[in-house]
Order: C-alpha cells, then sequence, then structure tokens
C-alpha cells in the first residue's frame, strides 16, 4: 500500500487492529493528523468522511511509535531486584520443564503435543 494513500477511519482500524475511537482518540490528541472530505457514498448520498494518510498511521503505530513507547518505559522502570529476577527465572523454568515434561507424555503417548 502506498504511502501516500488516504485511509477512512474504519480501514486505518481495522489495518492496525484497533477500534475506530482509538483512530478518532489519537485524531483529537493531534498524535495523528488527519483530513475530512466530503464523498459520495455508493447509493449517491453525500457523506463527511475522516481520512488518514498511510505515512502517517505508519508513524503513529509503527515501530517508530513503539520503539519510543518501549524507550520511555525503560527510562522511568527501576531495576529489577535479585527477588523479581529469581521469580521470573523460576517461572520460566517450571514452563520449561512443564512443556517437556508434556511433550515425554505425548511421545509414550503417541500422541503429539
Amino acid at each position: 500500500m502506498p504511502d501516500d494513500e488516504w485511509l477512512d477511519v474504519a480501514t486505518a482500524a481495522e489495518r492496525h487492529r484497533c477500534s475506530t475511537q482509538t483512530i478518532r482518540r489519537r485524531i483529537r490528541q493531534g498524535v495523528l493528523p488527519a483530513r475530512t472530505e466530503k464523498v459520495r457514498r455508493r447509493d449517491g448520498r453525500p457523506v463527511i468522511k475522516t481520512l488518514i494518510r498511510v505515512s502517517d498511521l505508519n508513524d503513529a503505530f509503527g515501530w517508530t511509535a513503539q520503539a519510543e513507547h518501549v524507550r520511555k518505559i525503560r527510562a522511568t522502570a527501576r531495576p529489577l531486584t535479585d527477588e523479581q529476577k529469581v521469580a521470573i527465572r523460576n517461572v520460566f523454568l517450571e514452563h520449561l520443564l512443564e512443556r517437556e515434561a508434556k511433550r515425554r507424555s505425548a511421545r509414550t503417548d503417541g500422541t503429539k503435543a
């Protein structure tokens, strides 16, 4: 899809797997530039559509926006304590052991896990 193509709110929301309310909120907040245009529906009646440029959507929802969000979180987050690190490691190890046990059980049962 070309970056200079314009999408309506519903199409933009579908493309970025969010609600139309999220798109409209970002437009109101000034995060997402948009324009309004009077267009004709299939039945010929006029309707006012809000249109967003694909490149602006990519900037607002793409990797750039995600990287900036992660950077802000990392800048304000306190480091994990040793106890938190041990707890996280134990959860991962427990998960790996459970997964391996299921695989072994599936092999002996003749089913696929």
